[in-house]
């Protein structure tokens, strides 16, 4: 059995090799290289390399040739993401698992639409898939916790309701479903949805450090927050996913628990893995 991982070398596709050489290890893995650096990288985990590039649609094709699965890891481009579902059908790839986002339906800061669009281009294909409909990264927090154990304070914008999983689960789960693609057209990946009050109890948790929880106007939080990233949009991204309106006070990780075969981490412990 052959599987494609697209964005094989980055974070998120790193993982998901280690997990499909536990998961799968009679699958021939192949992963998509640009250059020869990225090449060697996938080499040395026992990947094949196929060169390749999301804006050369013929590449797409040869690299594609002959693979049964195809993991397509999701790129913010739309025109870039029909590319890859053009050269899957062209290829007469088997099966496609696609990581998109939870909550479709709702604005996510303009994310929604490239994933509704990818998504209908996958459907129209009649290729056999899974969309891998994943919440936000509990990565996304790691500045405001770097703020919060500097100042001993959690500054909040909002106690709307979000769902958060770390980048390893989102793999492992994406692992799973290429590896044995049982669990039908759609999957909603998220922990239970708590507010950031509730994670900054959590953090506190995890660290053994107490904190104080206070919700402030955006002006203040960008105080707060800017000795530790580099720009503002961390802030706009913060107070629209802290705002809670966009579907995951809804989320449980029961659909995520049956996909991984086992319970997820306790949100205290997934942030231990993440400082």
């Amino acid at each position: 059995m052959n599987i494609f991982i697209t964005g094989a070398t980055g974070q998120l596709g790193t993982y998901v090799i280690d997990y499909l050489q536990q998961f799968a290890p009679q699958a021939q893995l192949f992963g998509l290289a640009r250059s020869t650096q990225a090449a060697q990288k996938l080499a040395k985990k026992g990947v094949i390399a196929r060169r390749g590039d999301y804006a050369e649609p013929a590449s797409l094709v040869t690299a594609l040739t002959g693979m049964d699965r195809l993991l397509f890891i999701s790129v913010p481009q739309s025109e870039l993401q029909a590319n890859v579902v053009a050269a899957a059908h062209q290829a007469h790839v088997g099966f496609i698992a696609y990581t998109s986002i939870n909550g479709i339906a709702y604005p996510k800061v303009g994310l929604e639409q490239n994933h509704r669009q990818t998504e209908a281009l996958i459907t129209a294909t009649g290729i056999p898939h899974t969309f891998l409909r994943n919440s936000w990264y509990l990565e996304m927090e790691t500045n405001p916790f770097k703020a919060a154990l500097a100042t001993g304070v959690y500054d909040t914008l909002s106690q709307g309701k979000v769902s958060y999983a770390t980048r390893q689960e989102y793999a492992e789960a994406a692992a799973r479903v290429i590896a044995n693609p049982q669990f039908g057209a759609v999957v909603e990946l998220g922990r239970d949805a708590f507010t950031h009050r509730e994670l900054a109890h959590a953090l506190a948790t995890a660290t053994g450090q107490p904190l104080s929880v206070q919700q402030v106007d955006a002006a203040t939080y960008q105080a707060w927050l800017a000795p530790y990233t580099a720009t503002n949009f961390e802030t706009a991204m913060q107070a629209y996913v802290q705002h809670g309106d966009n579907g995951e006070a809804a989320v449980t990780q029961t659909t995520f628990e049956t996909v991984l075969g086992h319970p997820l981490n306790s949100l205290v412990d997934a942030i231990r893995t993440i400082l």
